[in-house]
């Protein structure tokens, strides 16, 4: 029975290990997003793209936007940034240095904004350059479009006389 007895004071004495471990890592992204999130509420283009949040996942995670997020792996003292593709995750960048990583989230913010500026004015510029049809030409082959459906009345009338129905 001492054995047992041993084995469960272990086991618990590993849970608490990894309990704690857990709480680390919580209270470490708590700090980083708590950080982040004075930087968001700062600028309106953050505020309108950016939305973070922890997940109570394993291993836990600070989503920074709907494919970026910051886990501590693989140690609970390194944080890493990590961002999902149609390939895999890739580690964007890792550090232990808390400072060193919110410089690095604000630098893929701000290159996240311009992409999307980008876009817009891209997509905008597209839509100007596409004017489409114009008035004269849809009024053009609805004419036509009626001047074959008149034709080819014409011609299934002159068919039946001809067959005589």
């Amino acid at each position: 029975m001492n054995t047992m007895n041993q084995a469960r004071d272990k086991e618990a004495a590993h849970l608490d290990a990894v309990q704690s471990l857990r709480d680390a890592k919580a209270l470490r992204l708590q700090l980083l997003k708590d950080e982040l999130a004075v930087i968001v509420a700062a600028s309106p283009e953050a505020r309108e793209n950016f939305d973070l949040g922890l997940s109570p996942t394993e291993p836990q995670r600070l989503w920074i936007d709907l494919i970026t997020s910051v886990v501590m792996e693989p140690d609970p003292r390194t944080y890493r940034l990590v961002e999902d593709r149609h390939g895999g995750r890739v580690t964007l960048f890792s550090s232990t240095d808390r400072t060193e990583m919110i410089e690095r989230i604000k630098e893929h913010m701000a290159h996240r904004i311009i992409s999307r500026e980008r876009r817009m004015t891209e997509s905008e510029h597209q839509a100007q350059s596409d004017p489409g049809y114009s008035t004269a030409a849809l009024i053009f082959v609805w004419l036509c479009g009626l001047a074959l459906g008149v034709a080819g009345v014409m011609s299934l009338v002159i068919y039946m006389k001809i067959v005589d129905i």
